[in-house]
């Protein structure tokens, strides 16, 4: 005697694991590339982008993403994203902008942040900087909130404080 319902719950088993590689893939075709790459060569990416900063009063560098870090695969609260960051030709200890990018949404959102003088420690420029693009769900705009501000902070105390050889 056939079990329809046992031959449907381990086909569904066997499909499963083909859909996540398919996922996975789709955030390396992001990853290694640098920001300026990303706006030209991948459309989605482009357009989220352009999305999320909308009519914000940005600099002109912003525009371009000319000198930043590659992009990397990161994840918060399980799900996964593609983060890269960019900065003013001028230096990263000025100004610093992260995009945090979801292919399968099709959404981005960031932090324009502009880190405080490290021989000011009254400066407050950290409080002009902006948010953009940030989801409507409250706990995942406060998880991908507090992910991007930990990295910029410790982005920031990296550039101030070289390296010793």
């Amino acid at each position: 005697m056939q079990r329809p319902f046992l031959s449907f719950a381990l086909a569904s088993i066997l499909i499963v694991p083909t859909f996540a590689p398919t996922f996975a893939a789709s955030l390396d075709a992001y990853v290694g590339q640098q920001p300026e790459a990303l706006l030209a060569a991948q459309p989605d990416f482009a357009k989220a982008y352009r999305s999320a900063v909308g009519e914000l009063d940005l600099p002109e560098w912003t525009q371009r993403l000319a000198a930043g870090k590659r992009a990397e695969r990161v994840d918060i609260d399980g799900t996964g994203y593609v983060l890269t960051s960019a900065c003013s030709s001028r230096g990263c200890l000025d100004e610093h902008l992260y995009v945090l990018f979801d292919p399968q949404g099709g959404r981005a959102s960031g932090l324009f942040f502009l880190p405080p003088a490290s021989d000011n420690p009254d400066d407050t420029r950290t409080a002009f900087s902006r948010w953009y693009g940030m989801p409507a769900d409250k706990a995942t705009a406060k998880a991908i909130g507090a992910f991007l501000l930990e990295r910029a902070i410790g982005d920031a105390q990296t550039l101030a404080t070289p390296a010793k050889n």
